[in-house]
């Protein structure tokens, strides 16, 4: 999950499921012990369950989201992008023909939606980092770095190793692996979506924030191509 806070306004991408942890990390984010969040960015058809979570604390909330995700009559979708926006830039003349007219996301972010991945990814863009926000397009798990997610921090034993069992080849999903390249193209169906990889891959961004593995931190377009090269 990412956590932004533009013109008094929390937005959250790819939500966790909300908690006390949660409403700390707002609180530090706003210096307010008591901020409503604004606007939710569901990131693919995978990464959706925790929005109703979200509704439910903060009813106002507006949710972006891809075509297909439904999460219930409780839950409604304020803006979807569907097809039409296949594989293109999603700027903020975009943004509102779609609807969204606040500056608080046409502003800050523009988006690439690929229709042609597994899990129908939409890419995002914060123009103030210079940061990519992705969910499954791009996994950065290895076992030659510890891994952030499995911290003793968030509850894990000292020395915990993710990668046994049936989680074996998640090792390989990296840019550094040529398994876990292809694996990744497969996935993303980078020849279909190579119009959309080349926009993502035209940003100006040094930084990949992920839903699986570590965020890289420097010299993110390099990472990105050493994946997505072939089509870039």
């Amino acid at each position: 999950m990412a956590l932004f806070h533009y013109n008094n306004s929390v937005i959250v991408w790819s939500a966790m499921p909300f908690g006390d942890e949660v409403h700390k990390a707002i609180e530090k984010l706003t210096g307010q012990s008591s901020s409503p969040v604004a606007y939710l960015i569901i990131p693919d058809t995978e990464h959706t369950i925790a929005a109703k979570l979200f509704k439910a604390k903060y009813p106002e909330l507006k949710i972006i989201s891809v075509e297909l995700v439904d999460l219930g009559p409780e839950t409604p979708i304020d803006y979807v992008v569907t097809s039409k926006y296949s594989k293109k830039l999603i700027d903020k003349q975009v943004l509102q023909e779609i609807g969204i007219t606040d500056p608080t996301i046409t502003d800050h972010f523009e988006f690439v939606y690929l229709p042609d991945h597994a899990n129908k990814e939409l890419v995002m863009y914060d123009k103030n980092s210079k940061t990519l926000f992705e969910a499954d397009l791009l996994f950065n798990l290895s076992t030659q770095q510890p891994q952030e997610q499995f911290s003793e921090e968030l509850g894990f034993p000292k020395n915990y190793f993710p990668f046994s069992g049936y989680s074996f080849l998640a090792r390989y999903l990296n840019p550094d692996s040529s398994i876990g390249n292809k694996i990744l193209n497969k996935i993303a169906n980078s020849t279909a979506s190579a119009e959309g990889l080349r926009i993502i891959y035209g940003w100006d961004f040094d930084k990949i924030v992920m839903c699986h593995g570590n965020v890289i931190k420097a010299n993110a377009k390099n990472e990105f191509k050493k994946v997505f090269g072939k089509v870039l």
